[in-house]
């Protein structure tokens, strides 16, 4: 991509249980492996090790954009950086200084990611429907890359084929079993 290949800095940000197996062997005990617990707590404290880094680097000065397409070829990515088995690549980061002061793209508004007590989704259609106008507007504006399509058209395209269907045999070689 020529993010990648244009930033000062691209990161890959890897869940790793290979460590905890080497703490296990340390100790003398056996890593009970391949629980979808563990993948799950693997992936989720590199992408918050990633945030608390965008907010880090972005408070001085600095820019950010993440990579998903690292998972396009994961055992090609797994070899260039030698990873081994309970590794896996969850996502790149290109960092450096921006070129250009881009508008921030609109987020989902607060009542759709927000809920109090229980899962209600209530407001969510209209709500969504309102995030997509504003969406669509802003696609319309940008100059580089202007495209037309809503948020939730794009969840709907997203969720609506398959994505990725390597990544559960790449997954599988490197010992994540998913029990």
């Amino acid at each position: 991509m020529p993010y990648q290949k244009s930033a000062p800095e691209f990161l890959v940000f890897c869940a790793d249980l290979n460590r905890a197996e080497r703490c296990c062997e340390w100790h003398g005990a056996a890593a009970t492996k391949g629980f979808t617990e563990q993948f799950i707590i693997a992936t989720v404290d590199v992408a918050l090790y990633a945030q608390n880094m965008v907010i880090a680097a972005e408070s001085e000065g600095l820019g950010i954009c993440y990579i998903g397409a690292v998972r396009n070829d994961p055992a090609r990515a797994a070899e260039v950086l030698g990873l081994p088995s309970g590794v896996y690549p969850v996502f790149g980061m290109c960092v450096g200084y921006p070129a250009q002061d881009p508008e921030t793209k609109p987020r989902l508004p607060l009542s759709v990611m927000f809920k109090e007590n229980s899962y209600s989704d209530d407001t969510e259609k209209a709500d969504i429907a309102a995030y997509d106008a504003v969406v669509r507007a802003y696609y319309a504006s940008r100059t580089g890359n202007p495209k037309s399509q809503s948020w939730s058209e794009q969840m709907a395209g997203l969720l609506g084929k398959e994505a990725r269907p390597h990544m559960k045999a790449f997954l599988h070689s490197l010992g994540f079993e998913m029990k």
